[in-house]
Protein backbone atom coordinates (compact mmCIF):
# COMPACT_ATOMS: atom_id res chain seq x y z
CA UNK A 1 0.00 0.00 0.00
CA UNK A 2 1.35 3.41 -0.98
CA UNK A 3 1.69 5.82 1.92
CA UNK A 4 0.40 9.28 1.00
CA UNK A 5 2.09 12.40 2.29
CA UNK A 6 -0.33 15.31 2.35
CA UNK A 7 0.28 18.94 3.12
CA UNK A 8 -1.65 22.18 3.16
CA UNK A 9 0.22 25.12 1.66
CA UNK A 10 -1.03 28.42 3.08
CA UNK A 11 0.13 31.56 1.24
CA UNK A 12 -0.44 35.12 2.41
CA UNK A 13 0.91 38.63 2.84
CA UNK A 14 0.33 40.32 6.21
CA UNK A 15 -1.37 43.71 6.21
CA UNK A 16 0.75 46.63 5.03
CA UNK A 17 2.15 48.81 7.78
CA UNK A 18 2.45 46.16 10.49
CA UNK A 19 5.69 45.66 12.39
CA UNK A 20 7.14 42.54 10.76
CA UNK A 21 9.41 41.83 13.73
CA UNK A 22 6.35 41.82 15.98
CA UNK A 23 4.49 39.61 13.50
CA UNK A 24 7.36 37.11 13.28
CA UNK A 25 7.56 36.97 17.08
CA UNK A 26 3.81 36.28 17.18
CA UNK A 27 4.31 33.44 14.69
CA UNK A 28 7.02 31.94 16.92
CA UNK A 29 5.26 32.45 20.26
CA UNK A 30 1.57 31.98 19.37
CA UNK A 31 0.79 30.71 15.86
CA UNK A 32 3.33 27.92 15.52
CA UNK A 33 2.78 26.34 18.96
CA UNK A 34 -1.00 26.53 18.47
CA UNK A 35 -1.05 24.71 15.12
CA UNK A 36 1.51 22.13 16.19
CA UNK A 37 -0.75 21.28 19.16
CA UNK A 38 -3.89 20.62 17.10
CA UNK A 39 -5.23 17.14 16.36
CA UNK A 40 -4.70 16.22 12.74
CA UNK A 41 -1.54 18.34 12.37
CA UNK A 42 1.61 16.26 11.91
CA UNK A 43 3.96 19.23 11.49
CA UNK A 44 3.54 22.97 10.93
CA UNK A 45 6.16 25.57 10.03
CA UNK A 46 6.17 29.24 9.01
CA UNK A 47 8.27 30.72 6.19
CA UNK A 48 8.80 34.08 4.52
CA UNK A 49 9.98 34.87 1.02
CA UNK A 50 13.35 36.58 1.37
CA UNK A 51 13.91 37.38 -2.29
CA UNK A 52 12.29 36.61 -5.63
CA UNK A 53 14.95 34.84 -7.67
CA UNK A 54 13.00 34.05 -10.83
CA UNK A 55 9.60 35.61 -11.33
CA UNK A 56 7.58 37.49 -8.74
CA UNK A 57 5.58 35.84 -5.98
CA UNK A 58 2.08 37.00 -5.12
CA UNK A 59 2.73 36.50 -1.37
CA UNK A 60 5.43 37.27 1.18
CA UNK A 61 4.83 34.42 3.65
CA UNK A 62 3.75 30.81 3.54
CA UNK A 63 3.10 28.00 5.98
CA UNK A 64 3.60 24.27 5.47
CA UNK A 65 1.00 22.27 7.38
CA UNK A 66 1.48 18.50 7.10
CA UNK A 67 -1.65 16.42 7.68
CA UNK A 68 -2.38 12.69 7.99
CA UNK A 69 -3.68 12.15 4.45
CA UNK A 70 -5.56 13.83 1.61
CA UNK A 71 -8.86 13.33 3.44
CA UNK A 72 -7.70 15.07 6.63
CA UNK A 73 -8.36 18.70 5.59
CA UNK A 74 -11.54 18.79 7.70
CA UNK A 75 -9.68 17.37 10.71
CA UNK A 76 -7.79 20.67 10.79
CA UNK A 77 -10.08 23.27 9.24
CA UNK A 78 -13.24 21.70 10.67
CA UNK A 79 -11.78 22.22 14.17
CA UNK A 80 -13.66 25.05 15.93
CA UNK A 81 -10.49 26.16 17.73
CA UNK A 82 -8.68 26.50 14.38
CA UNK A 83 -11.63 28.43 12.93
CA UNK A 84 -11.58 30.91 15.83
CA UNK A 85 -7.79 31.17 15.66
CA UNK A 86 -7.93 31.93 11.92
CA UNK A 87 -10.52 34.65 12.54
CA UNK A 88 -8.20 36.17 15.15
CA UNK A 89 -5.32 36.10 12.66
CA UNK A 90 -7.47 37.94 10.11
CA UNK A 91 -8.36 40.63 12.69
CA UNK A 92 -4.73 41.11 13.76
CA UNK A 93 -2.79 40.68 10.52
CA UNK A 94 -5.08 40.25 7.50
CA UNK A 95 -5.16 42.73 4.62
CA UNK A 96 -8.95 42.81 5.06
CA UNK A 97 -9.35 42.55 8.87
CA UNK A 98 -12.95 41.30 8.68
CA UNK A 99 -13.11 37.57 9.49
CA UNK A 100 -16.79 37.47 8.48
CA UNK A 101 -16.13 38.66 4.90
CA UNK A 102 -17.36 35.91 2.56
CA UNK A 103 -14.18 35.92 0.44
CA UNK A 104 -11.03 35.52 2.55
CA UNK A 105 -8.76 35.05 -0.48
CA UNK A 106 -7.55 38.64 -0.10
CA UNK A 107 -6.07 37.48 3.24
CA UNK A 108 -4.80 33.98 2.44
CA UNK A 109 -4.99 30.98 0.12
CA UNK A 110 -4.95 27.30 1.13
CA UNK A 111 -3.85 24.52 -1.22
CA UNK A 112 -4.14 20.78 -0.58
CA UNK A 113 -0.92 19.14 -1.80
CA UNK A 114 0.15 15.54 -2.29
CA UNK A 115 3.81 14.53 -2.30
CA UNK A 116 4.60 12.64 -5.50
CA UNK A 117 8.35 12.12 -5.03
CA UNK A 118 10.92 12.38 -2.27
CA UNK A 119 13.43 10.38 -0.28
CA UNK A 120 12.27 7.17 1.36
CA UNK A 121 11.66 7.33 5.08
CA UNK A 122 13.74 5.06 7.30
Amino acid sequence: MKRTHAMLLLTYTPRKGIDLDQYHKWLQDVDNPFFNSRPGVKHYSNWRVVEDKLGQSSFTHFDLLYIKDLNSFEDVFGDNAVDEFAKGWVRLWGELPDPEAPNQSVNYHVYLCEQIAGPLEG
